[in-house]
């Protein structure tokens, strides 16, 4: 018996990773590096009681709020923010067919890691729910020529399942979608731009090898139907300048 029957299949909610390489000018990966080596110098935490400090003392990720991208002033900074606008707008055009005109605003931090001081342990599982999308940069990967080929040893960058699913038991042979793992990974080099929105929860691995610099650059979207927040003193001096109203 014949049974007529209509079938949608409609992918919903999905993340999006965007792994993008850049092929930079001389010298700029070398000079960026310098720069945000310092800056993580300079921002580290001294005195825990800042109300900018963001982590704690005893590790490498405890450093103070701050935007790198306006604390140092150089040409390669300038270019840094201009490839991650050119970064989050691939991305959109890619992932949702969206040509973002607007403006993109940005700040970024910097983390080094040295096997030196035993800072190449990786970065804990975290998102970033207030921000749109993250551009992290990568000017310098150093990795030991017998670095082990596995995503445990080489620092990949690893993101996991938003709706908390986990791994499904089921081969999975969409080539639309990626289902088949616990994570799906991403080995950064000197030059790679990963690219993702905020929300999706990621952590890097363990690296064998001798240093390495991620600055991430997160954005957010200015859009003519975003939220219109403004503070409690701005509205109250508004308010104010209105005149009194017999209350």
């Amino acid at each position: 018996m014949e049974i007529a029957t209509t079938s949608v299949m409609q992918a919903i909610y999905p993340a999006f990773v965007l792994h993008k390489h850049w092929d930079m000018p001389e010298g700029f990966n070398d000079r960026l590096y310098a720069l945000a080596k310092d800056d993580t110098e300079r921002n580290r935490i001294t005195d825990p009681r800042d109300p900018r400090a963001s982590g704690d003392m005893s590790n490498h990720l405890g450093h103070l709020r701050h935007n790198f991208l306006m604390d140092s002033k150089d040409p390669v900074i300038a270019m840094l923010a201009q490839i991650a606008a050119a970064g989050v707008r691939e991305y959109l055009q890619l992932a949702y067919g969206y040509d973002h005109a607007g403006e993109i605003r940005m700040m970024a931090d910097s983390f080094w890691q040295r096997r030196a001081q035993r800072e190449n342990l990786g970065i804990h599982t975290h998102a970033h729910p207030q921000t749109d999308i993250v551009c992290t940069y990568y000017p310098r990967v150093m990795l030991d020529a017998d670095c082990p080929d596995t995503s445990l040893h080489r620092g990949a960058v690893r993101f996991y399942d938003p709706a908390g699913i986990g791994k499904r038991l089921w081969p999975c042979w969409n080539p639309e979608a990626y289902v088949g793992g616990g994570w799906y990974s991403v080995e950064p080099q000197t030059g790679s731009m990963v690219v993702f929105e905020g929300y999706v929860p990621h952590d890097s691995t363990y690296f064998e090898g001798e240093e390495r610099m991620c600055i991430p650059v997160l954005c957010n979207l200015e859009l003519p139907n975003s939220h219109c927040k403004v503070g409690l003193r701005d509205i109250l001096a508004a308010q104010r300048e209105g005149g009194p109203h017999g209350l």
